[in-house]
């Protein structure tokens, strides 16, 4: 009876010992109110190699790994929603690099803006978006952004995949009236906003009741969104 007592003590505390293991692993997770930067020059010029100087078909098959930021597109053309992982080439943040993936637990990936390490296999794909992404992608989460989140969260793309979810809002109007978006520019004009970092690479026009920033501010804007207008725009914040 003793032994069977001693027995049944050890079972406890050993199943208090992993209750605890499992509280820290979810404990260790950082969190974050600020999106991260993410600045890396060797992918960016693999990024650039892949989808501009022919490299792609040398790539196909092969794992890797990649740590960035992590987003999603709406995209209204194929009726899907597309997730990446993205960053910077350097602190001018005027140069980017993203790539899709296909997640292996999409319910379990965390809020976009959080920073992830993805970690599957290079694979061409005509339903892939630039015709490559990243199968069976295991995601784990680095940092989680606890910021505001919206259905149209273009606060946390890069700005190459701005101009894309801005292209799809403005091609597919009907997909996206009345849904909330955050998005990131400069003051073009009082009622007009454009790229952050290029000049005609996209515009956008606003509607707001707030008295905006001087023309070249960078801001973060924030309302819902009507046919082919940001309309209910409010200042969040500048950007540098």
């Amino acid at each position: 009876m003793k032994k069977k007592t001693i027995l049944l003590l050890l079972l406890a505390c050993a199943l208090l010992l992993l209750t605890a293991c499992g509280s820290d692993d979810q404990a260790s997770t950082r969190k974050i109110s600020e999106i991260p930067v993410v600045l890396n020059q060797p992918e960016y010029v693999l990024y650039q190699n892949i989808f501009f100087n022919n490299y792609l078909d040398d790539y196909v098959g092969k794992e890797t790994t990649k740590e960035g930021i992590f987003t999603v597109i709406q995209d209204a053309f194929s009726s899907v929603t597309r997730y990446y992982v993205w960053g910077y080439l350097d602190q001018t943040q005027c140069c980017d690099w993203q790539w899709e993936f296909v997640p292996e637990e999409p319910d379990k990936l965390p809020p976009p803006g959080s920073k992830i390490k993805v970690s599957g296999t290079y694979e061409k794909a005509d339903a892939a978006l630039d015709d490559l992404w990243i199968v069976h992608a295991k995601v784990e989460t680095l940092l989680e952004y606890t910021g505001e989140q919206v259905e149209l969260n273009m606060r946390t793309m890069s700005d190459t995949l701005e101009r894309v979810q801005l292209i799809n809002m403005g091609s597919k109007p009907e997909q996206f009236i009345g849904k909330e978006y955050m998005v990131y520019g400069r003051i073009a004009s009082d009622s007009k906003l454009q790229d952050p970092y290029y000049d005609g690479s996209w515009s956008a026009p606003y509607e707001s009741s707030e008295t905006m920033p001087a023309i070249g501010t960078i801001v973060v804007l924030r309302g819902v969104y009507q046919e082919k207008l940001l309309s209910e725009a409010k200042l969040v914040t500048t950007l540098k």
